[in-house]
């Protein structure tokens, strides 16, 4: 039987994009790139959401930590931060004052809850996650020491990465097939690492998050004291339950019973000496029991039945977008400032989540979060988009470019690539890695390439300095 319970609830809203229709095309060459985002649709979800489930559940669970010693742990996406900051202050006070309890853990995330994970590099997930580490510090004066990659995202690399960022605790999915005979009630160790690992019980969550409304269900409906026993007579240590915060009040409405729920849980849970604790909590409590192994080609997730990464890349469409969002970041990220601001916003998973063909219980998921009406109309509306930004881009990196193309590092797809006899022997995903390379492989190699052309037409198609390569055709031939 358990003895404790880890609550972790996920806050996030998108910020979602306009439609494509030529009416938006015009108003982008009038106004500018920042009409590419419906604002007013932005605002009216979150104003709803804060009035249905932000406010009441908070309130909830801050009377639940006065009467109950209950405890529990946000993740926040910096997007849900700065939407909330802009319509809905009072949370951001509310929040505060619940942190300020010490009964709240709060968990760093990727800022713009992005498709950072399954990036080529993980430098974009650093960067993120870092991100919202100083935002938690700076807005909530919490030390986040528990990281958690967009969407339960995890593989042994990403786990390497928050160790080496020093966390001491990540969260991830309970998945079946890399479980195997094992329990998801117990602590784990990352592989490679000292990294503790909580894992989801998908079920246990999902019986809230998915099943409360539905009617059809066996176990309908759902009670608190129910609930309360399920988690008290399941095995292990602990139960991990992790869901939307969104399910209290949001997807799940206030008419179903959810907040209710959520109000005399705590009281059922101490009734049965479950104690509820946080993440952090918990891994200093119980010693690992196993290592949780899952190399980087296994990654999984807690999206859709697959658990793994096919909710946002599993279709070429997805794969298009995703190889162009790409191509763009090696020229925003050398630009920076509000460049790179639209495309982390550009990069959110839910803007890929919305592309995805999945039929079934998955696809109708994706369906009712998207606020597209096809699959095909999010992704001729992302693109579109996000080639209005590239323009935009590439405006501002032309204008410095011997400035900008020394802070370009390309993806794999556009790195230089040093072959001789018939096999690659170097590759340079920059400037600088190029002008090392040149120092430093043999003379041959060097002139191979310098004398063929092959890297000045790099440096023209790539960085797109064509006075840097026309300067080095010119030395060669002198």
């Amino acid at each position: 039987m358990s003895k404790s319970v880890v609550f972790m609830f996920e806050l996030h809203q998108p910020i979602r994009l306009k439609p494509h229709s030529p009416s938006c095309l015009g108003e982008r060459i009038a106004k500018g790139i920042d009409v590419i985002y419906d604002w007013h649709l932005n605002e009216e979800v979150f104003k709803r959401a804060s009035s249905k489930c932000y406010r009441p559940a908070l309130g909830i669970l801050r009377e639940s930590i006065e009467s109950y010693n209950f405890k529990f742990s946000l993740s926040m996406s910096g997007v849900w931060i700065e939407q909330a900051m802009k319509y809905s202050p009072d949370l951001i006070d509310l929040l505060r004052k619940i942190v300020d309890t010490g009964s709240v853990e709060l968990v760093a995330q990727t800022y713009y809850h992005s498709i950072s994970p399954l990036l080529w590099s993980l430098d974009e997930l650093r960067e993120q996650v870092e991100e919202s580490r100083r935002a938690l510090w700076e807005i909530f004066g919490f030390r986040a020491r528990t990281a958690e990659a967009t969407e339960f995202i995890y593989n042994n690399d990403i786990g390497r990465l928050f160790w080496d960022m020093g966390f001491r605790a990540s969260v991830t999915e309970g998945v079946e097939r890399v479980l195997m005979w094992r329990n998801p009630n117990y602590v784990y160790s990352a592989y490679g690492c000292d990294l503790r690992l909580l894992l989801r019980n998908y079920r246990l969550s999902d019986d809230v998050a998915f099943r409360f409304s539905n009617r059809t269900w066996d176990q309908y409906p759902l009670t608190a004291d129910k609930y309360a026993s399920w988690i008290a007579t399941s095995p292990g240590d602990l139960v991990f339950i992790a869901m939307d915060f969104e399910t209290f009040g949001e997807h799940h409405w206030p008419e179903s019973g959810i907040l209710e729920l959520l109000r005399w849980l705590p009281r059922e849970l101490k009734a049965r000496g479950v104690e509820p604790m946080t993440i952090s909590e918990a891994v200093e409590k119980y010693r690992p029991v196993d290592v949780y192994d899952i190399p980087p080609w296994s990654t999984i997730s807690w999206a859709d039945l697959e658990k793994d990464l096919s909710p946002w890349k599993g279709s070429d469409l997805q794969l298009k977008a995703i190889e162009l969002y790409e191509e763009l970041g090696m020229y925003a990220k050398a630009v920076g400032g509000e460049y790179l601001r639209h495309w982390r916003n550009m990069g959110m998973s839910d803007n890929f989540y919305y592309m995805s063909p999945k039929g079934g219980p998955s696809g109708e998921v994706h369906l009712y979060f998207s606020p597209f009406k096809k699959p095909l109309e999010a992704y001729t509306s992302y693109v579109s988009s996000l080639l209005a930004l590239y323009e935009e881009v590439l405006k501002e990196y032309l204008k410095d470019v011997q400035k900008y193309a020394w802070r370009v590092r390309t993806p794999p797809k556009y790195a230089f690539k040093f072959i001789w006899d018939g096999r690659e022997v170097c590759r340079a995903h920059s400037l600088p890695e190029a002008l090392e390379a040149l120092t430093s492989l043999d003379k041959k190699v060097v002139e191979a390439h310098l004398v063929g052309g092959h890297l000045q037409r790099w440096i023209r198609d790539v960085m797109l300095w064509n006075d840097l390569a026309d300067l080095i055709g010119r030395a060669i031939e002198y």
